[in-house]
């Protein structure tokens, strides 16, 4: 299985802390947001990772450039169009890939629990499916204006089919985590979408759940943080289950 990291934006509501460096080359508590990503991929059996780059791309080859000799296979492709919805960045990937290849989807911002990466690597798949990891703790979100909001419905054990995404949602019971489990087949929603002038990565979602195949697996009390504004640095802290404060360097 390979991993396709989107790390194309600007980061503009963290502008005054990343200093015109890519986001995702951010340190918290000492580590690099996306050295973190790179090492829970690999403990997780995954070291052929994909990184689709926009803003500063250059800058962010060569911070990289200490994974060259590694076990780590990092390959790069440049979205001239980042600037546009995110969607565009995803349909770049289509190109590193071949068409029998199924590969976990993140975020470059995003810093999460490895047990929530391993859960969504082991949950099985149809080939024409999708499959997102869903957070239910709603109350817990730091930033809850701002999420994609998930309306789905329990089908087995702690699989759910999803229904609608939708940042405007009222009736909504979950929350998109941004790791995504996605079949080659995936490009074709998103091709789709992108064709009808619909460019975000959750437009191509609603194609597959208005057809079925959008699946949504609950993360229980496994943690993740978008790191999308100074207060998620400046706090240093996640939402556990509990409600508590957690150091992030006890996250990391």
């Amino acid at each position: 299985m390979k991993a396709v990291i989107i790390a194309a934006g600007c980061g503009s509501r963290l502008k005054d802390k990343h200093k015109g460096i890519p986001k995702t080359l951010l340190t918290i508590q000492g580590k690099r947001i996306i050295d973190d990503i790179i090492e829970k991929l690999r403990i997780s059996g995954i070291s052929e990772i994909i990184i689709i780059t926009g803003y500063k791309h250059q800058v962010l080859k060569s911070e990289l450039s200490n994974y060259q000799n590694s076990v780590i296979k990092l390959s790069f492709v440049y979205n001239k169009d980042w600037k546009k919805a995110n969607g565009i960045s995803v349909l770049a990937a289509r190109h590193a890939l071949s068409i029998n290849d199924q590969f976990i989807l993140l975020m470059s911002d995003h810093i999460f629990s490895k047990e929530m990466l391993e859960l969504i690597i082991e949950t099985e798949i149809e080939k024409d499916e999708a499959l997102l990891a869903l957070d239910f703790k709603i109350d817990k979100i730091p930033d809850l204006d701002d999420g994609m909001k998930i309306q789905c419905k329990l089908i087995k054990d702690n699989i759910y089919l999803i229904n609608r995404f939708g940042k405007q949602l009222n009736d909504f019971n979950a929350i998109d985590s941004g790791m995504f489990k996605l079949n080659f087949s995936f490009f074709e929603a998103l091709e789709k979408s992108i064709s009808e002038g619909n460019r975000s990565l959750s437009d191509a979602c609603n194609i597959l759940s208005e057809k079925g195949k959008m699946k949504g697996i609950d993360i229980g009390g496994c943690l993740w943080l978008d790191i999308d504004t100074p207060e998620m640095i400046e706090k240093k802290y996640i939402i556990s289950n509990g409600g508590k404060l957690i150091l992030l360097k006890t996250f990391i």
